[in-house]
Parts: structure tokens; sequence; C-alpha cells
């Protein structure tokens, strides 16, 4: 029988980044998956968070299922989540740069997607043109609520690293001469104060596990709650030493929390 390593024990949330600790890719981390599984016996909570707008909730709880681990919608929290629930009656309209998985998310709490819009959502967007870009500008400049769904430069893909929210979002704001009114995802804490709304926890009861130092560690930070750097996705160790941002733990991989 598996139990928590001293250090680990005082935790009662975990909330974890997807891709780099749970799977790469499409392909799981069978260690990650038993350690949610062990977890989730024990009696800890445990919940999802991603920067990734372009795929719905439903779309990654099937996607946890393929991976062979049952994650209702509700315990996955993307930045196209969190910038509907942010709209939620604020505006009921918006212009979006992004793909159907933030389309759909808007959509399922009543919030109208179209071109006359009160608002615009700049998320990833792997079809964005010139015109997008060019429209979401003028409606900010028109007085627009401006909201990024995260500023990640790059994202992972099957060929490497390719051009991410950020880049996006960096164009809209220099065409329209306005910084976002927001930017929901890490390592900003709009996701992480949504998650603590439905989960409520005292922080020191918290640990965020993650791969990336610039967005998941530095959001825990940000949060005031504990942090774990798990190897298994795109920083290595020998990237620690060189670091400025310093997790709370490190592990090879997730498992490594027990004994």
């Amino acid at each position: 029988m598996m139990r928590l390593k001293k250090e680990y024990s005082k935790y009662r949330l975990f909330i974890l980044d997807c891709d780099g600790v749970v799977w790469r890719g499409e392909n799981p981390i069978e260690s990650a998956i038993e350690a949610v599984e062990v977890l989730r016996e024990m009696g800890r909570r445990v919940v999802f968070m991603t920067n990734n707008a372009t795929i719905s909730r439903n779309d990654y709880s099937n996607k946890f299922s393929r991976m062979g681990l049952y994650v209702p919608p509700e315990d996955i929290y993307t930045s196209g989540y969190g910038a509907a629930q942010f709209l939620k009656g604020k505006y009921r309209t918006t212009y979006i740069i992004g793909e159907e998985g933030l389309k759909i998310e808007l959509e399922s709490i009543g919030i109208r997607v179209k071109n006359e819009a009160e608002s615009v959502v700049v998320a990833l967007d792997r079809g964005v043109t010139y015109t997008k870009i060019a429209y979401a500008a003028k409606l900010i400049r028109g007085g627009a609520y401006f909201i990024a769904t995260n500023r990640d430069p790059t994202v992972p893909a099957e060929e490497g690293e390719i051009p991410g929210a950020g880049a996006i979002v960096a164009a809209v704001e220099v065409a329209s001469g306005r910084r976002p009114d927001i930017v929901i995802g890490k390592p900003e804490p709009y996701l992480f104060k949504l998650i603590l709304r439905d989960n409520p926890t005292p922080k020191e009861e918290i640990l965020v596990v993650g791969d990336r130092i610039e967005t998941d560690i530095l959001g825990a930070r940000n949060f005031g709650v504990d942090s774990l750097l798990v190897l298994t996705g795109v920083t290595k160790r020998e990237h620690l030493k060189e670091l400025d941002i310093r997790p709370t733990y490190v592990v090879n991989t997730l498992i490594e929390i027990f004994e």
C-alpha cells in the first residue's frame, strides 16, 4: 500500500497541469495516471488546469478517458472555460480569435459569439488571419473589453514548438494600442481563484503540479501556494540551476510523491 511521503501529506488539493504531467501529446504518462488514482483513493481532491483553450472541457474529459482516467468536465479548468466564467454576467456578446473549443465554452453559458460585440477574447487560433487581427484591434480601439486567454509564447506540437496564444495576443495588443484588460491563464491568478471558489481549501494545503517554470511554477508562486515541478515535460534537471523561479519540490515523475 503506497502512502504519501511526509512532506506531501499536508496537501488536500492537488492542481495538475495536463501536457507534460499526465500525458505527452497523445501518450499517457502511466506512472502519473497511477499517482492520480492513488491520490483519489486517499481522499485527496485532484483537479486539472490548462492554458489550452482550443479544446472544450468535454473533449478534455474524453481525452482523459482515452488515457485510462475518468475525469468529469467540472474537474477541468481551461483558459477557455475561465474566459467564459469571467464574461458571465458582465458581457453578453464577444468576438473571438480562437478555435471551436473556446466557442463551445462561451456559448454553453449563453454568451453570443458575433462580430458586433462588446468584448474580444484572444486565444490560440491556428487559422488566424490578418483580417481577424485587424477586426479585433478595431473593436478594442472602439472600447471593447480585451480578454487574453494566456500569454504563452509557444506551445508544443508534433513538429516542435509553434507560436502560442501569446504571439497572437501581442499582435492584437500592438495593433490596438491596448494591453489586455485581463489575462485568464497561468501564471495569472484568475484560474486559481476559480478552482478555489469551487474547492475551498486553505492555501497551505494546496499543491500545484506542473512541468513549466514560467506558467505552472510561477503561477503557484503568484497565487501563494506550493509547487511541484515534474521532469516529465519541457523542463529538465539541467535547466534548474539557471532558474530564478524555484519550485517548492522537484521530482522525476509524479509517482515519486509516494513511498
